[in-house]
């Protein structure tokens, strides 16, 4: 068995019978998962465990049902154009060098998928396919809300422990706090203008959607058992020195990060008494694992960019009080 990679270069469309080919797919081999993204050029990508004879067949299935139902192509120039600020945040230097449309690609992996271990690659391949479990179903629709998927998150986040880990430099570790780390992100990015519109507009909203989490705090759903099971997994991991706050990511990468961070992220990451406590922090390290696989998932759900921080700061306003969401 190797570590497969197939992107399949598409234009994003509503319906497209690759759709239910990689349901089925998915639903037959429990080793892969999937993602969508923008790197040279709209692609769906699947990955997993395969034999080579099995990635053949698969590859060659879905080049034949792009060949027959080729979707339109879209101007390279524009696409470009829109996503080059994309990538420069997500220090994709090379991610629009050569645009693909039409296409499978297939790559076998011998870097671990970007992973340090295989420990770390497995426990990465788990929550995605936690999530795929749950949220397959509704996978290129264009009816999904924020608010549903929200509340499907919100017992996880409640039955994590909460502890503070530093009062003086409002340091938690807690369910809600990676989301007030990227929602207090997005504000770091804005205008003085933006960032008073961005918080009227969340405020006004979550003042009837708050109501709606508050229902669902304690209802525990198959999703909580599943990603609480992820958390122990990650937990043991941390003691075992598998992982920490930072992996996979090399120094380098965490520099150039918290270089354009926000200084609240710097001020805690700078410190060195504070980042001790980050590494090895199961809570942080497990949201953090957790929400990045989410919200390649939300792509695929159709969820845009700000809908994504509006999750992020309705669930950071229910446990954190208005001065710090507001930071």
């Amino acid at each position: 068995m190797n570590f497969y990679e197939m992107k399949i270069y598409m234009n994003d469309v509503d319906n497209h019978p690759i759709y239910s080919s990689i349901r089925s797919l998915l639903e037959e081999e429990s080793v892969l998962s999937l993602k969508k993204s923008f790197e040279n050029g709209y692609h769906l990508t699947v990955f997993g465990w395969l034999t080579q004879d099995r990635m053949n067949q698969i590859s060659t299935e879905f080049t034949s049902l792009l060949l027959a139902y080729p979707t339109e192509k879209y101007d390279e120039t524009a696409f470009r154009n829109s996503y080059r600020k994309v990538a420069e945040i997500a220090l994709k230097e090379n991610a629009l060098t050569e645009i693909h449309q039409n296409k499978v690609l297939i790559s076998k992996r011998q870097d671990l998928y970007g992973f340090q271990n295989k420990e770390q690659l497995e426990i990465y391949l788990r929550i995605n396919q936690v999530f795929d479990r749950w949220f397959m179903p509704s996978y290129w629709k264009r009816d999904n809300n924020i608010l549903s998927i929200t509340k499907e998150m919100t017992p996880f986040c409640t039955n994590l422990p909460d502890v503070v880990l530093s009062k003086e430099h409002a340091l938690y570790s807690n369910g809600f706090v990676s989301h007030l780390s990227h929602y207090l992100g997005l504000l770091h990015s804005l205008s003085e203008k933006n960032k008073q519109m961005i918080v009227e507009r969340f405020e006004q909203a979550a003042e009837k959607d708050r109501e709606t989490l508050k229902e669902s705090l304690e209802k525990d759903n198959g999703l909580t058992k599943d990603l609480n099971e992820i958390y122990h997994e990650i937990k043991d991991a941390v003691q075992r020195g598998v992982l920490n706050f930072h992996s996979p990511h090399d120094d380098a990468h965490i520099e150039k990060k918290v270089a354009t961070s926000s200084k609240r992220h710097q001020r805690a990451l700078a410190t060195p008494e504070l980042n001790k406590l980050i590494l090895k922090d199961p809570v942080l390290i497990a949201n953090r694992w957790i929400l990045n696989v989410l919200y390649e998932k939300l792509v695929l759900l159709n969820i845009k960019p700000l809908e994504k921080f509006y999750m992020n700061y309705l669930l950071c306003s229910m446990r954190f009080q208005k001065k710090e969401v507001y930071a």
